[in-house]
């Protein structure tokens, strides 16, 4: 009975406290923040599963199975899984925020999104395996979810800045980022040859480029405003 009860509850306390943790670290240590974010991750999740259930009625049956074959198929329905995960995650994150957000609180948003769907997923995959491994997977499941979201956040932070009606066009890239990132996590564990440094790669990704491009982006500001050069016009 313990080990019927580790994984729900090692779900739902790793989901809640990656959530208000981001929340705090935002300056939104309000429990109705948090919750409205988890709460963008549940209906992100439902968007999901809708999404395979109306595939397999089309007769394309999205299993974890077909992409462990690791053939040409299982390429194309790791492609899917990203875009289906991925967009289902951006429109729980768009349900979230809205313009009055900026920067940390629509990174918070998007980590408390990842972790309701990541307690979730865990929840209806894992379901009968409370090994050790499959509990530190729905532990840290929300940090695996919210990197692979990483360029979404980027950009839907940037897109409630425009007051176009395309303000939504940036985010088509980003999706298809972080989706490509996301196939390429799930079939690298497909792959015996590739494995868990393929997957480490997929997630680490995200943070290494945007760390590249802000350090990227500090220096050539610094050689603009530096002592002994002028201004630009």
């Amino acid at each position: 009975m313990a080990l019927d009860l580790a994984l729900p509850l090692t779900a739902a306390a790793s989901g809640a406290a990656w959530a208000q943790v981001a929340a705090w670290r935002a300056g939104h240590g309000r429990a109705t923040f948090t919750v409205r974010a988890l709460l963008g991750g549940v209906a992100a999740f439902a968007l999901a599963v809708s999404a395979y259930d109306l595939s397999t009625l089309a007769g394309v049956d999205v299993r974890w199975e077909g992409v462990a074959r690791a053939d040409l198929r299982a390429a194309l329905l790791a492609a899917a899984i990203g875009m289906v995960e991925e967009g289902a995650k951006l429109v729980g994150l768009l349900l979230v925020v809205d313009r009055t957000l900026r920067g940390r609180a629509v990174a918070a948003a998007a980590i408390g999104v990842a972790a309701g769907f990541s307690a979730l997923e865990a929840l209806a995959v894992l379901k009968g395996h409370a090994s050790a491994p499959m509990l530190a997977r729905a532990a840290l499941g929300p940090v695996a979810h919210a990197v692979l979201t990483l360029p979404l956040t980027v950009k839907v932070t940037a897109a409630l800045r425009r007051t176009s009606r395309a303000w939504w066009l940036p985010l088509l890239p980003a999706l298809l980022v972080s989706a490509t990132l996301h196939a390429a996590g799930d079939l690298s564990l497909a792959l015996p040859r590739v494995g868990r440094v393929g997957y480490a790669a997929a997630l680490a990704a995200p943070p290494v480029v945007l760390f590249v491009l802000g350090r990227v982006r500090r220096a050539l500001q610094g050689r603009g405003d530096g002592p002994g050069r002028p201004a630009a016009a």
